[in-house]
């Protein structure tokens, strides 16, 4: 006798965002470094979050859409991952700021 397993459809798109998202949040809070002196706000770091962000993004509106007009599992996973895409991007957006601030600060305090 042979038993053939039928596997339901999946929402690549969505888990893509998911594992994308985390990967940016692990990146972002320094999860990734462990055990090795880290600086979060490197010009390589800084990339690797904005590009987790963006294929979280984009790949969760995708992994929306498909759930919503195929039926597919994963709908508020893929609305959980842009979440938290698009606060990891206003963390790092933030994070740069306050770092430009403080060079600019101190460049004033150089200069007087």
């Amino acid at each position: 006798m042979s038993s053939t397993a039928v596997e339901s459809p999946n929402n690549r798109a969505a888990e893509i965002s998911v594992v994308a998202a985390l990967m940016g949040v692990m990146a972002a809070t320094g999860s990734l470094a462990t055990g090795t002196v880290f600086l979060p706000l490197t010009l390589g770091w800084v990339i690797l979050i904005l590009l987790c962000s963006l294929v979280a993004i984009v790949s969760g509106h995708i992994g929306r859409r498909r759930a919503r007009r195929r039926g597919l599992p994963g709908r508020w996973l893929a609305l959980a991952s842009i979440v938290t895409a698009y606060l990891t991007l206003l963390y790092v957006l933030l994070m740069v700021l306050l770092l430009i601030g403080v060079i600019a600060g101190l460049a004033v305090v150089v200069d007087g």
